[in-house]
């Protein structure tokens, strides 16, 4: 063969889906064959390499290869290759006469060398691989076998292993996985050893893979003079829309659902009040591209301007996929005059139109408006109220400015729930503050939105304030809201031009007040979202720049005379309990303060909090000093730390400096120099279309859970004696214990209760023993505290199951029940004493429904997944190397998820960028493998840990686990002596039992277990039936067996007969016995959770189990509850699992009168308050008394009285 066939010219190398591949250019038939097929046909020196560009990494050489295949085989010739023509033009191949099947079959020696090499480098890697055996070794270059590994190394080549594609081969993909896990599995002693070792055998992994394939860290130095590092937030975002995993689930547009609320992109914020020019700006319909803010033909011959872009259900009870788009849109009225010939823009005439309707974009108007005798669609005015405007939302003569930069491709919005707290950076339990900014995708579903994986981490630092961190931050987002984020699009392959917003800011309740520039809980103005005023004051309006404010927004009757206390609540209640000759408070007091919680407000706005600081800034300025400064932030509720700074530098600058002199004027424009006042105020304001006092959410967990829950369990002031475990004696306690441990929790998804822990260890629980707790207390505490306190506990069980709902059916029905759930909430609590409101939790819940409506359920803008991040964070160091950490540990989430990356190199989110398809390219099949590992044995860490596994997976409905019982007759089971006639009788049929059986939303449900089912024969609308499961069968040698499905459950049903006053929940009776096929979707819809009426039935702690130690059965006992009368039972509606079909029984419970239950509460509080006084009289009258009789403090008493001290 001569060197002509051997030279590239007559092979080209496959890119994209053909990469690692060949075709023959001489033959022409564009088939692609495997490089090993064709190798020894290609020189490795004058043939390139068919793999991209791959990362200078020397991976560990294994040359036992070379001497095995070398004690083998021998020494091998190396191929013969004939030397070059002179006379090139009488080379003449005769292809047909060659045979091409027999031409591309590779040698003995070639398969007998392939197969060693493979299993070889299999046994290195891990002692056997036989999914990868013919690929590990990548491509095969036939060559000198004879000549050392480490001499090609030397040389610069390295076989690149397509399998194991971006990295060299499987070791060092091991290798980067294992170092880069999020939770670090290693001490810093053993990295630093692995690193080592690394270090020595010639593998450098981050310095390639990670300036190729990862996202930068942006260094910044602040304008408050700290250097922090970010994470680049456009090349994140480019990641995710090329990562297969998450792309898909990710929504661009709003819906209108009809009333359906279960996902963000359904609520009021993204649905009506984001600014349209940072929403996904326009649609694709056929070939045309329409844009919001430009003239659009209809169908009928009308002009409309698209304002924004939504989507609908195409139909009533249709698939949530199968969506329809819309526009909300203004009417265009066509004006010709002898003057001008144009349209007028009517934007308070909104019409809904469907994109069926759209005929013409604005480029296709501008081609026929001439030939159709139409206005120039160029010239355009406006009216707005009474008054007529010039167009400014575009330019008129080239429409939309996205059109012009998008130059053809499609624009979409990237929705982001910014959150932002401080965690400690320390394992240990000493406090290192850091604070950290996250995001993740507002526009992936809720089961996906907090999953670890979808959680992107932008910056932290234990130095720099948050809001400079925020600056750039804002700096970045800024920059992508005005240019855009090009981003290869892995679902419609294709670039696509991406604008990111800010749908909301997260984060616990003292962080949201200092990204809205709001003085925090503890002032006079203690709610960043309205105007409500604590102690001190009796207004709900906001107050002027001097402090004064307006009218009260309460009724006459409602109205009560200010409070001579002064600065906030908190502080009010420390100074009753420590201070000196301070007056306590009235009765009047108490009134007031519970109506200023629970009154209407003035909500905040971003313009008026951004006025007062611009004012708030030109005081300090022109020389009105600290003290004033001071004054106005306590006066407004207003505090912008990051404004505070310069502030801080004016004042020292100007100091001893008289003002309205030259000097002062000097030194303030020195600080200043020139820029405007927003240059010195906080970056949020530059956040568009963001408004920080309303799009700061309520945090449902720090509010309720570790809230409201907490306190009334156990605060940390036990002297006053308000919370349920403080107000304990011992024996109380441990009959609390043994209610807690006997608890039924089936149904309710969480594991067994540890009585002891929750009572003795109560200080310091979690967020998760609070949620355990919410479910439990209206039936373990209903005889160990006063009837208003356990009032108050049933009041809140209920409504947690409301605020957790994950998916609203009706929106309007369900803020109208939770609205009343809080309201008795906040009743009960004002019954049992006002001295909760002092909290300012019990006021920030009230704005709950108004978010819920705004942006979601509770459960979308919790912080519980932000919160488990923070182990991830302590698992770095400071600032820089967290950054670099987290950048390296996105490249890895990245890469195993099957994510495309450029084959040019490091992301790019700006032009030029790459369109073509061959350019992309995704990591290779062993890659994929690590975390789809499919044996029920072996537990995927990988997945696990960098959040990859898909735990929304349930169980087949009907699916079942055997017991460990023999199958038997039909006769012998609980089935045919219950219902004798429901199953027919075949001979020599056998039955096995099994001891659980999956429902239809993927519940396992066991044998005694509660569960809810659908009459098939019921009406529209009937409320679900109760069931008991008794027994589930299933038929041997069924097909039912082969798919390991159960045929019949065994169903005890159970009726609603009333409520049962002591709970305030439904009471269960028992009411038939029924079998049904198991594979009926509504024959079991989900678990539920049912209790015993122990209250009704004077139950007691007689019963005792033994206790087992390391799994074994002890002499040990502990006491449990004994149920009298087991089928009087009681449905648990303050279960948390499966809400939305709990909520159906339902009871009402009567509304009290909230001023009864102020005043009653207050009196109550008084006469306490009173009788501790008495007795506290009463134990300092006899201490004294005895005192005084006893010798020795006789003689104490007269020696103090000497010497001056009557203080005794």
């Amino acid at each position: 063969m001569s060197e002509e066939f051997a030279h590239p010219k007559f092979w080209t190398v496959g890119v994209g889906r053909n990469q690692y591949k060949w075709s023959c250019l001489a033959c022409k038939d564009d088939k692609w064959r495997d490089a090993q097929n064709v190798g020894y046909l290609l020189s490795p020196q004058r043939c390139p390499s068919s793999s991209p560009t791959q990362p200078d990494v020397a991976p560990p050489s294994p040359n036992l290869l070379t001497d095995l295949s070398t004690s083998t085989h021998g020494p091998q010739r190396p191929l013969e290759v004939a030397p070059p023509s002179d006379n090139h033009d009488q080379f003449r191949l005769d292809w047909d006469a060659i045979n091409h099947d027999e031409l591309y079959l590779t040698s003995m020696h070639e398969e007998r060398l392939t197969t060693m090499a493979s299993s070889l480098a299999a046994w290195l890697a891990d002692g056997q691989d036989s999914n990868f055996s013919d690929e590990s070794i990548g491509l095969i270059i036939l060559g000198d076998p004879s000549e050392p590994l480490q001499r090609l190394s030397q040389r610069g080549f390295t076989p690149p292993s397509p399998t194991w594609f971006p990295w060299p081969d499987k070791q060092t993909c091991i290798l980067d996985v294992l170092r880069h896990l999020p939770h670090s599995l290693f001490s810093d002693t053993q990295l630093q050893v692995i690193l080592w070792a690394l270090s020595i055998s010639g593998v450098n992994i981050d310095s390639s893979l990670q300036s190729q394939y990862g996202i930068p860290s942006v260094r910044y130095e602040g304008a408050l003079g700290h250097i922090y590092y970010v994470n680049h937030l456009p090349s994140i975002i480019a990641q995710e829309m090329a990562n297969p995993c998450i792309r898909l689930h990710i929504c661009h547009y709003p819906e209108d659902a009809a009333g359906r609320l279960d996902q963000p992109w359904q609520a009021t914020r993204w649905l009506y009040e984001i600014d349209p020019t940072i929403a996904t700006p326009m649609i694709r319909k056929g070939w045309q591209d329409f844009y919001i803010f430009e003239l659009t033909k209809l169908m009928d011959g009308s002009m409309v301007v698209p304002e924004r872009w939504y989507t609908k259900p195409a139909a009533r009870n249709s698939s949530p996929f199968d969506l329809k788009y819309w526009a909300r849109a203004w009417r265009a009225q066509a004006v010709i005059t002898n003057c001008t010939r144009g349209y007028v823009i009517h934007t308070h005439d909104v019409v809904e139109v469907p994109a069926t309707d759209l005929l013409l974009s604005f480029p296709q108007l501008l081609q026929t408006y001439r030939s159709e005798v139409q206005p120039d669609p160029c010239n355009i005015i406006e009216t707005r109220g009474d008054g007529i405007l010039p167009w400014t939302l575009t330019d008129p003569t080239v429409g939309n400015e996205w059109r012009l930069r998008a130059r053809g491709h499609r624009v979409l919005t990237y929705m982001i729930w910014l959150y932002c707290d401080d965690t400690s950076g320390n394992m240990s339990k000493k406090w290192n503050k850091h604070n950290s900014f996250l995001f993740t995708a507002a526009g992936l579903p809720r089961v996906m939105v907090h999953k670890e994986s979808s959680i992107h981490f932008l910056a932290t630092s234990n130095i720099t304030p948050p809001l400079e961190m925020l600056d750039g931050i804002v700096d970045q987002l800024e920059h992508a809201q005005t240019h855009g984020i090009w981003a290869w699009d892995v679902e419609a392959r294709e670039m696509v031009l991406v604008i990111p917003a800010v749908l909301a800011m997260l984060g616990d309740n003292p962080m949201q007040s200092e990204l809205a520039c709001h003085v925090g809980l503890q002032g006079k103005f203690f709610c960043r979202n309205c105007w409500v005023q604590g102690a001190g004051g009796e207004s709900g309006q906001p107050p002027d720049l001097t402090g004064r404010v307006g009218p009260t927004n309460l009724d006459d009757d409602t109205r009560s005379v200010a409070s001579d206390s002064d600065g906030s609540l908190h502080q009010d209640v420390i100074r009753q309990l420590k201070g000196k000759g301070r007056r306590s408070e009235t009765m009047q007091d108490l009134v007031d303060r519970a109506r200023r919680f629970l009154g209407a407000n003035t909500p905040r706005t971003r313009q008026d909090t951004i006025t007062k600081l611009r004012s708030m800034f030109h005081e300090v300025t022109s020389g009105k000093g600290k003290t004033r400064y001071t004054k106005m932030k306590t006066d407004t509720g207003i505090k912008d730390t990051y404004m505070d700074v310069f502030v801080e530098h004016i004042l020292k600058r100007v100091k001893g400096t008289r003002a309205g002199t030259e000097k002062y004027t000097d030194a303030v424009s020195a600080i200043t120099q020139g820029h405007p006042v927003d240059h010195f105020m906080s970056p949020v304001w530059r956040i568009k279309g963001l408004d920080p006092h309303q799009d700061t959410p309520v945090e449902v967990l720090h509010v309720i859970l570790l809230g409201f829950i907490k306190y009334f369990w156990h605060w940390r002031m036990p002297s006053l004696q308000r919370d349920a475990i403080s107000r304990m004696n011992d024996a109380q306690k441990d009959e609390l214990q043994v209610q807690l441990s006997s608890l039924n929790v089936s149904g309710l998804g969480i594991p067994p209760l540890a009585g002891q822990t929750l009572v003795q260890y109560a200080g310091s629980l979690t967020g998760q023993d609070f949620c355990a707790i919410s479910q439990a207390v209206p039936f373990v505490l209903h005889d160990l505290v006063p009837p208003e306190c356990f009032e108050a506990f049933l009041a809140l069980s209920s409504l947690v199951p409301l605020v957790w709902q994950p998916c609203i059916a009706n929106v309007d029905e369900h803020l109208t029940t939770l609205q009343a759930a809080i309201d008795h909430f906040l009743n009960c609590t004002a019954r049992w004493t006002p001295r909760w409101f002092n909290k300012p939790k019990f006021h920030i819940i009230r704005h709950l429904p108004d978010h819920i409506r705004r942006f979601g359920p509770a459960i979308l803008f919790a912080t519980e997944g932000f919160e488990s991040y923070n182990a991830v964070i302590r698992d770095h160091t400071p600032s820089w190397d967290i950054a670099h950490g987290m950048a390296r540990g996105h490249r890895i989430c990245h890469l195993l998820s099957g994510g495309t990356f450029s084959a040019r190199g490091h992301v790019n989110t700006e032009l030029p960028y790459s369109d073509d398809e061959h350019d992309w390219l995704v990591p290779g099949p062993g890659v994929k493998s690590l975390f789809s590992i499919s044996s029920p044995s072996i537990r995927n860490v990988v997945a696990d840990f960098f959040g990859l596994d898909n735990d929304t997976v349930t169980s087949e409905p009907g699916s079942c686990v055997h017991d460990k019982t023999r199958p038997r007759m039909l006769e012998k089971t609980s089935t045919a002596m219950r219902v004798p006639h429901a199953l027919q009788h075949v001979e020599r049929r056998l039955y096995q039992s099994c001891q659980s059986v999956a429902t239809s939303n993927g519940d396992i449900c066991r044998l005694g277990d509660f569960v809810l089912g659908q009459d098939p024969c019921a009406a529209s609308g009937a409320l679900p039936l109760i069931r008991c499961v008794h027994e589930i069968l299933q038929i041997c040698h069924s097909r039912a067996q082969q798919k390991n499905q159960a045929n019949w459950v065994l169903l005890q049903t159970f009726q609603v007969t009333g409520t049962v006053d002591v709970y305030h929940l439904p009471c269960l009776r028992v009411s038939a016995w029924l079998v049904l096929p198991a594979n009926i979707s509504d024959a079991l819809i989900c678990c539920i959770n049912v209790q015993h009426n122990c209250a009704g039935n004077k139950c007691t702690g007689s019963s005792t189990i033994s206790i087992y130690e390391e799994r074994e059965k002890t002499a040990k006992t502990m006491r449990r509850i004994e149920h009298r009368n087991p089928t009087d039972l009681v449905l648990n509606i303050a279960q948390m699992r499966n809400t939305i079909h709990m909520q159906q029984f339902r009871t009402q419970v009567q509304q009290m009168d909230r001023d009864w239950a102020i005043h009653t509460g207050a009196a109550a509080e008084l006469n306490a308050q009173r009788f501790k006084q008495v007795k506290n009289s009463k134990v300092h009258a006899t201490r004294q008394t005895y005192r005084c009789a006893h010798p020795v403090f006789a003689n104490v008493i007269s020696h103090d009285r000497a010497a001056g001290d009557t203080d005794t």
